[in-house]
């Protein structure tokens, strides 16, 4: 297959038809001899806003006539072109072969019905291991009613909620699929697909970002949940993992305990995959206190929510010369954006959410966090997104392998007692003033998913953050004129970027504890959905090795 990466063509202008004749002029044939034209990825080049261009990485096959009958033809074909942007690609898409796997004798349970955990009992509904998989949340429907609920009247459900419940965390979020992990090609397309197969749009398999929406998820979820009972798993919602039995000898687990709506629940089992997800903290205690598996800190990142008018990230990014038609194309306009402080932090902007929502994203009481959120038209006033700072062991006040989970929940504290249980929110102009009595709102509006109060979030804040967050926001100012707009509105505190804790796993991904598989996000392994599904595909492949290897001992 012949692979041209870095193919352009101005926006206004793109057509299948355009894309195929500046395939065949590149390759130096004509377009009816091009057999196969697949669009792998394609992005955006906004460096000149006055000509906004689709890059695309493409992979052709031409006609026999043209290259030859096989690879070795084609190779040369691709050398006499001398062009470095076309080279022979032959990578292969993952394939998981179901077909020699062999019964086990009990049945492998999963925790967690996140993309990780969801995608690991997919995997193995598919080899014919009718897993069991437990999630202390509700199903998608229902959970979208409690969530609903709790943004109308801040009566949380401390099991089912924005970050516990079928889909995890990414449910509520903007549904992003794009992801930094490398090397995985295989697993990211494998991803791709799947949700594509149960109903993702058909832009996820090449755009550069791609997303859902949160609407979108839901129904998504929802199919891959009923693809997993079809195979012969079951799937236990309101059902809460309490604890493990070990075997006679201590070799490993033997049972797993949970609490369901009916009462204890006990599954007798060898293999048990955790993908509890990353505020799962009730459980991280249980796992090291009362299991003793062995843990680390891990690093992660804290800071705030900031609001724009979408409109005017749109402008700064595609430039004010025929807007309304660049985003009718492209759609409301991303950032990414990072910052070196001059304490040596890093400061950046993470879950970019283009015309989306800030929402109270609390599961524990007494304690507030937020997150952002967009549907899949992306069609609120407001872009918004986290700017977080990385945070170091020396900044905890406790040792240990909890430790960062117990500095989230201090701040978490402050701010649910800061905005008397509401999300609070200041300008950023009076955050910069470090004002003790901010103002009210100013020309941005909040668009928020729950409640929100004025307050002095500054002095809540540890000052290495609240200094780190004001120099990013200053510095990227200089990428997107007015983000330091003083009526940018912030609100607090985002704690939930990633787990701040590792679970341990060796080569063979268990824990210390043997049939024990640590996965996912809230293990430490991902960060985001893609990678978390992904992390939970190789999970469930290395629970099928590894059960094959013992048979053979």
């Amino acid at each position: 297959m012949i692979r041209i990466n870095q193919l352009k063509i101005p926006i206004f202008e793109y057509s299948e038809d355009k894309l195929r004749k500046r395939c065949a002029k590149v390759l130096k044939v004509a377009p009816e001899n091009i057999r196969k034209l697949r669009v792998i990825r394609r992005s955006t080049d906004a460096r000149k806003k006055n000509d906004i261009l689709f890059s695309f990485t493409v992979d052709v096959k031409l006609s026999d006539s043209v290259t030859g009958p096989n690879s070795d033809t084609e190779k040369e074909y691709i050398k006499k072109l001398k062009n470095r942007d076309i080279v022979y690609e032959d990578a292969f898409p993952l394939v998981i072969d179901y077909t020699s796997v062999k019964p086990f004798e009990d049945t492998p349970v999963v925790v967690g019905a996140g993309p990780c955990g969801l995608f690991c009992a997919l995997i193995l509904s598919r080899a014919g291991l009718c897993p069991v998989l437990i999630e202390r949340g509700e199903s998608v429907d229902d959970r979208v009613l409690t969530v609903n609920d709790f943004f109308d009247t801040g009566s949380l459900n401390k099991d089912s909620n924005v970050q516990f419940g079928e889909g995890g965390a990414g449910t509520f979020s903007d549904g992003k699929l794009n992801t930094s992990i490398k090397g995985q090609g295989s697993y990211i397309r494998f991803v791709l697909q799947t949700f594509h197969e149960f109903g993702a749009d058909e832009e996820i398999l090449y755009d550069a970002k791609p997303h859902i929406g949160t609407d979108r998820l839901i129904e998504i979820v929802r199919n891959i949940r009923e693809e997993i009972i079809k195979n012969g798993g079951k799937v236990l919602f309101n059902t809460k993992l309490t604890g493990f039995e070990l075997s006679e000898d201590g070799s490993g687990l033997a049972t797993v305990r949970a609490q369901g709506e009916k009462g204890e629940i006990r599954i007798e089992t060898k293999h048990c995959v955790l993908a509890i997800g990353h505020s799962a903290r009730d459980t991280f205690e249980l796992l090291y206190r009362e299991y003793g598996l062995n843990m680390e800190r891990k690093p992660f990142a804290m800071g705030l929510r900031i609001q724009h008018t979408q409109k005017m990230i749109n402008e700064a990014l595609y430039g004010r010369e025929r807007l309304e038609d660049k985003v009718k194309i492209l759609g409301p306009a991303s950032y990414k954006l990072t910052h070196k402080c001059v304490d040596g932090r890093s400061v950046y902007s993470f879950c970019m959410c283009p015309g989306g929502y800030v929402v109270n994203s609390s599961s524990e009481e007494g304690r507030l966090c937020v997150n952002g959120m967009s549907y899949s038209d992306r069609s609120s006033e407001n872009a918004n997104s986290a700017i977080v700072v990385n945070i170091r062991p020396e900044d905890f006040k406790t040792e240990g392998p909890l430790a960062g989970l117990e500095f989230q929940r201090e701040l978490e504290e402050a701010f649910y007692i800061a905005g008397n249980g509401n999300i609070p929110m200041e300008r950023y102009g009076d955050f910069k003033e470090a004002l003790p009595c901010p103002s009210a709102t100013g020309r941005i509006k909040p668009v928020i998913k729950g409640y929100a109060n004025i307050a002095d979030i500054r002095s809540i804040l540890p000052v290495f953050m609240a200094d780190a967050i004001e120099e990013g926001i200053e510095a990227f100012s200089k990428t997107i004129e007015g983000f330091n707009d003083g009526d940018a509105l912030l609100c607090g505190v985002e704690s939930r970027t990633s787990s701040p804790v590792r679970i341990l796993r060796d080569d063979n991904f268990e824990a210390s504890v043997r049939g024990i598989y640590p996965a996912g996000e809230g293990a430490g392994y991902a960060g985001g959905i893609t990678s978390a599904a992904v992390d939970g595909i190789k999970t469930a492949q290395k629970l099928l090795l590894n059960k094959y290897n013992r048979q053979a001992e």
